[in-house]
C-alpha cells in the first residue's frame, strides 16, 4: 500500500481530484482515487463533498456492488460550448493549418485560448508544441495589416461601404476607390478582399473587384450601407473572380508534371482524362483566365493548352 502523503495540502488534493474527474468522464472508483491522491478513504469523501457542494447534480455517484464510484457529468445547456480533448486537438489542427495567413496578434490570442482550454481539459501540453511545419518560398507577414483586416471584417458584418487607398502592383500611383467587401479570401499565401466597386454616389454597384490586403494603404469604413446585392462568387473555381466562367483543356506530359496535377484538386469543376502514354488532360472551369495561363506557362514544355 502506498504511503499516505501527509505533506500535500487539502487544497492541492482537491485540485488534483477535480482535474482527474474533468479529464475523464468515466466512473472513478474510491479505491483508485485513494491511490492516485495518496490519501485515505475519509479524505477522498471529504474532497468529494466539497466538489458536490460546488457542482451539485453534475457530480454523479453510486455503487457497483460494494465499490463506490464518482463521475463528473456536466449537464448540457443551450448555448454552452461543450468541448472534449478531441475537439481541442481539431481546433489546434485548424489553427496550425491556417498559420500562413494569420497575423501575429491573432496567433497569440488563439494560442492563449487553446492553452486555457487545454488546462481546463487537463491536457498536459505546451503552447509551443507545434505539430505542423510550413515551407515557403516567400510569405507575407500580415501583422502590420491587422487593423485593415479588422475594418474590412467590420464592414462585411455591417454591410458598409469602405473608402480604400490602394497601390496596385508595379504602379507608383495610389488609387482611391469606394468598395463594398463581402469576403476575405486566401490564395497562394496571400489574402484578398473581395467585393464590389461602388460609384461615387455610394449607391450604384459597378462590378466585382478584389484587393490584395498587403497593398492596401488605408481603409475607412463609411456610414453608408451597401443596400444592393453583391454578385455571387463561386469560391471553388480556379483563381480569383475576374470574368464569367470559362472552360479550358490542358495536356500534361507523362512524368512529374502529370503526377503533380493528378494529386491535387484545382477547382470544383474539373475533369481528369488519362492518356495512354501516361500523360493527363485537365479540363477545368475558371473565372480567372490570366491566372490560368500564367499557371500553365509555369510548367514550360510539360503543359500544352488544347482548348
Amino acid at each position: 500500500m502506498a504511503k499516505i502523503d501527509e505533506d500535500s495540502t487539502f487544497g492541492s488534493k482537491l485540485l488534483k481530484l477535480f482535474r482527474i474527474l474533468l479529464a475523464d468522464q468515466r466512473k472513478h472508483y474510491l479505491k483508485d482515487l485513494k491511490e492516485s491522491l495518496n490519501c485515505s478513504s475519509q479524505t477522498v469523501l471529504r474532497l468529494m463533498s466539497e466538489i458536490e457542494r460546488e457542482l451539485g447534480s453534475n457530480l454523479e455517484m453510486g455503487k457497483n456492488g460494494r465499490l463506490r464510484w464518482y463521475r463528473l457529468a456536466p449537464q448540457t445547456k443551450t448555448g454552452r460550448l461543450m468541448l472534449d480533448d478531441r475537439d481541442l486537438r481539431f481546433m489546434e489542427i485548424c489553427r496550425d493549418l491556417a498559420d500562413p495567413y494569420l497575423p501575429e496578434q491573432i496567433k497569440k490570442r488563439i494560442d492563449n485560448r487553446l492553452w486555457d482550454l487545454s488546462v481546463q481539459l487537463s491536457e498536459q501540453r505546451s503552447p509551443e508544441d507545434d505539430r505542423f511545419a510550413f515551407f515557403s518560398k516567400g510569405y507575407i507577414n500580415y501583422s502590420s495589416y491587422f487593423g485593415f483586416i479588422n475594418k474590412l471584417l467590420d464592414a462585411i458584418r455591417e454591410k458598409k461601404i469602405c473608402f480604400i487607398r490602394y497601390k496596385p502592383s508595379g504602379s507608383k500611383d495610389i488609387n482611391l476607390h469606394y468598395f463594398a467587401p463581402c469576403k476575405i479570401a486566401g490564395m497562394n499565401g496571400a489574402l484578398y478582399a473581395l467585393g464590389t466597386y461602388v460609384q461615387n454616389d455610394l449607391k450604384t454597384p459597378k462590378h466585382l473587384a478584389y484587393y490584395a490586403v498587403h497593398r492596401i494603404l488605408d481603409v475607412e469604413v463609411t456610414d453608408h450601407v451597401a443596400d444592393f446585392n453583391v454578385p455571387n462568387i463561386d469560391f471553388k473555381l480556379f483563381g480569383l473572380p475576374w470574368h464569367e466562367p470559362k472552360t479550358f483543356r490542358i495536356k500534361f506530359k507523362a512524368g512529374k508534371s502529370a503526377d503533380y496535377v493528378r494529386e491535387r484538386i484545382w477547382g470544383a469543376q474539373q475533369k481528369l482524362i488519362e492518356e495512354e502514354d501516361g500523360g493527363v488532360i485537365l479540363e477545368i472551369t475558371t473565372t480567372s483566365e490570366p491566372e490560368l495561363m500564367s499557371w500553365i506557362r509555369s510548367f514550360g514544355a510539360e503543359a500544352k493548352l488544347l482548348k
